[in-house]
């Protein structure tokens, strides 16, 4: 598909997303609440499904990885934060041609990650065993469980999210350890929030070009 017209390409994209950040409990965010330091957030949007024109995304993996600006909620959405972005290096150079700039450009409008370090094509990982599920590039690692609920079965969910207009089915989840060492910045984490969702979301857009 040609890039050379100026008119908006719609653009789809269906999936899951799996993330984490380093606070110990339960995240903040998600009571309206301010962190006590500007947090950091490892993020895998897995696509299940979708298209940017007619480049089919179907299972292209998309890792963000954020260190947020501020510590007030009310900075969150627009402020964000900096980082890297990883794609999966089992793309072609066309689905990275729209891909990259659907994340660098913040596309979807709704991405924490408002200042790029850069883009890199690597290989990344993600394996589920049970509730389970291990996240692997060469940058860093997430492993994170679902939380059962009060049946011992289900996992707890929350509802009536503020982040409900972009997931859904937002499953919290115990994030057993997460790594990161890339473009100056090494953290390492045990025992933090974290979350699985859902997302479907859809739009057009001229920032491809």
């Amino acid at each position: 598909m040609s890039k050379s017209s100026k008119e908006r390409i719609i653009w789809n994209v269906k999936g899951v997303w799996y993330e984490a950040c380093a606070a110990e409990g339960h995240c903040s965010v998600y009571f309206g609440r301010d962190m006590g330091s500007p947090c950091k957030s490892f993020q895998l949007f897995q696509i299940i499904e979708g298209k940017i024109g007619n480049v089919d995304l179907s299972g292209v993996l998309v890792i963000n990885v954020i260190d947020l600006f501020s510590p007030k909620f009310a900075d969150l959405m627009t402020k964000g934060g900096e980082g890297g972005i990883y794609i999966s290096d089992t793309i072609t150079d066309e689905q990275r041609s729209y891909l990259e700039p659907f994340f660098v450009n913040n596309i979807p409008g709704f991405l924490l990650l408002k200042k790029p370090l850069g883009v890199r094509v690597v290989e990344i990982n993600l394996n589920q065993e049970g509730n389970t599920y291990h996240i692997t590039m060469p940058y860093g690692e997430m492993k994170l469980s679902l939380t059962p609920g009060g049946d011992g079965k289900n996992p707890q969910r929350l509802e009536n999210s503020i982040f409900s207009v972009f997931f859904s089915d937002i499953k919290i989840c115990n994030t057993h350890f997460w790594k990161y060492n890339d473009f100056g910045k090494k953290w390492e984490f045990v025992n933090r929030s974290g979350a699985i969702a859902d997302f479907n979301l859809k739009g057009k857009s001229r920032k491809f070009f």
